[in-house]
């Protein structure tokens, strides 16, 4: 539960464990158990506010925390960011047999989006043996960490994978994409980002596509505006509302300047305090140079 979750508080998982179990075990079993494994050396830990703030107070044992040790790994915000993702969803709860797989932090789904992108990623390398060890690796912090493509590439470019073409980005970030909206993730409570978006009712959901302005590309066209310096403006961006509307945007970039090499593609560069092209009457800076 702590891998799957991130955080989940007692009651809750012995909520879950009584329904797995046809009510087989008693309360009281359940904190004994949780008193010993809170002590010993665990991939989790099992905390109430008294041990986690210095002004908490003790509560109710079944409010205590099932904790990832990743989460409070160092300080206590990526447990505080895994808290605030968890309001108002619902917690995922999978079958027995598939719920014990997650005994094992790197485990996830196989499903057809996990196995693709897997694919890519072993094309990407001839070392076998990083199969099981960097790509685990990569996976986990992906699921747990929710990375965003930014830091997704920060880490491919850690590893070491080239790139031969905007093709074969292209390919490498659809494979990312369809797998990351179909990854179970802690800040989800075990959903997948296509099941919270499912939940969301039509109108209020997030466009998975945003086109470019007439203007726009026309710059990227001409050379006018840096394809690159636009593309990795993207790349980084913080409050990009999903995923896929970041694969969107570069897919757009990629199709308007039809791969061409970052060095013909300054033949008027835009300064940083001229006018954007968009049309939008801000500085470049301040608009679609940022």
């Amino acid at each position: 539960m702590a891998n799957l979750y991130g955080i989940i508080p007692l009651r809750k998982a012995f909520e879950i464990i009584q329904e797995q179990n046809r009510n087989r075990f008693m309360e009281e079993e359940l904190l004994a158990f949780a008193e010993i494994a809170r002590h010993e050396e665990e991939d989790y830990y099992i905390l109430g506010l008294d041990e986690l703030y210095a002004d908490g107070k003790p509560g109710d044992p079944l409010d205590r925390e099932i904790i990832d040790v990743f989460l409070l790994d160092g300080d206590i915000s990526a447990y505080h960011e895994t808290l605030r993702s968890h309001r108002g969803k619902p917690y995922y709860i999978p079958p027995k047999k598939e719920l014990l797989k997650y005994d094992d932090m790197f485990y996830c789904e196989p499903t057809p989006e996990y196995e693709a992108f897997m694919e890519v990623l072993r094309g990407k390398t001839e070392n076998s043996d990083l199969d099981q060890a960097v790509f685990a690796d990569f996976i986990m912090k992906m699921r747990i960490e929710s990375a965003s493509l930014s830091g997704v590439m920060d880490e491919v470019n850690r590893l070491g994978f080239q790139f031969n073409s905007d093709a074969d980005v292209n390919r490498f970030l659809s494979a990312y994409n369809n797998f990351q909206n179909n990854c179970r993730m802690q800040c989800n409570r075990g959903h997948t980002p296509r099941e919270i978006m499912e939940m969301v009712p039509p109108e209020e959901r997030i466009p998975k596509s945003l086109s470019f302005g007439p203007n726009i590309r026309k710059a990227l066209a001409d050379g006018t505006m840096d394809a690159e310096e636009l593309r990795q403006g993207i790349l980084n961006m913080d409050n990009i509302p999903s995923e896929e509307l970041r694969f969107d945007l570069i897919r757009q970039i990629a199709e308007i300047t039809g791969g061409t090499p970052p060095q013909q593609a300054h033949k008027q560069k835009i300064g940083r305090n001229d006018p954007c092209p968009c049309g939008s009457g801000k500085k470049y800076k301040k608009c679609c140079g940022r």
